[in-house]
């Protein structure tokens, strides 16, 4: 069954952009059953993606959004604004990558994107609250997704590292994912030049599996 709701912290997304990642993934996910089939896909699947695309145009958020603090400014207000935009871009890059089937340098502006917004919200979040163990817990599915999209790795491995002083197996067992990705795209990289990392987190069991059944071992759906 797919997932009803986004997963793990969801400080920053709003209802219409975790409407737009649940659909994006129950729309593939019943594409790809019809696909395994040998059925043509019905027409109603195919306007949905559609109507989707149309919904993440008219929902975007305000183009003056305040992503820097300022004198003046809330800190809390601006690690939301960061993280409301690094849920939105991900919505879209994650749309590209399931329905589109669209990845990696062909979106790099919506990888550095959801980077620089993550990065501002931990340093304003560590300015607000010294204390790890007091912090609220890392947004890490815009993460995610983003990192297994990077051609410029380097970032991300900054990130990814930075956030397991939150001390959560969540966090660790994502970095691992995503290193498994980077792994086994970098082994692939003549052979199958187009791997996907969707390919591969669906591939690594005997059995092809849903994309949301590795997102629950993952912990992202709790």
């Amino acid at each position: 069954m797919a997932f009803d709701t986004p997963f793990g912290s969801l400080e920053g997304a709003t209802l219409l952009t975790q409407f737009a990642i649940t659909q994006t993934e129950k729309l593939a996910e019943a594409i790809e059953g019809y696909e395994r089939a040998g059925r043509p896909v019905p027409e109603y699947l195919t306007a949905g993606i559609d109507q989707l695309a149309s919904h993440l145009q008219e929902f975007r958020p305000d183009d003056d959004i305040e992503l820097f603090l300022g004198p003046g400014m809330d800190p809390e207000e601006i690690v939301y604004n960061n993280l409301e935009v690094a849920w939105y871009v991900s919505a879209c890059l994650y749309f590209y990558n399931r329905l589109i089937n669209i990845f990696n340098d062909d979106i790099p502006f919506s990888v550095n994107t959801i980077l620089m917004c993550l990065l501002r919200a931990e340093e304003i979040k560590t300015m607000i609250e010294p204390d790890v163990l007091r912090r609220r817990d890392p947004v890490t599915f815009p993460a995610f997704v983003a990192a297994c999209n990077a051609s410029n790795r380097n970032p991300w491995v900054y990130w990814w590292r930075s956030i397991q002083q939150y001390d959560h197996y969540i966090t660790g067992a994502q970095w691992l994912a995503i290193k498994l990705v980077w792994d086994i795209k970098g082994y692939a990289a003549e052979s199958e030049p187009d791997l996907s990392w969707v390919e591969i987190l669906q591939g690594l069991s005997n059995v092809e599996v849903r994309l949301s059944t590795q997102y629950r071992l993952l912990g992202f759906y709790y």
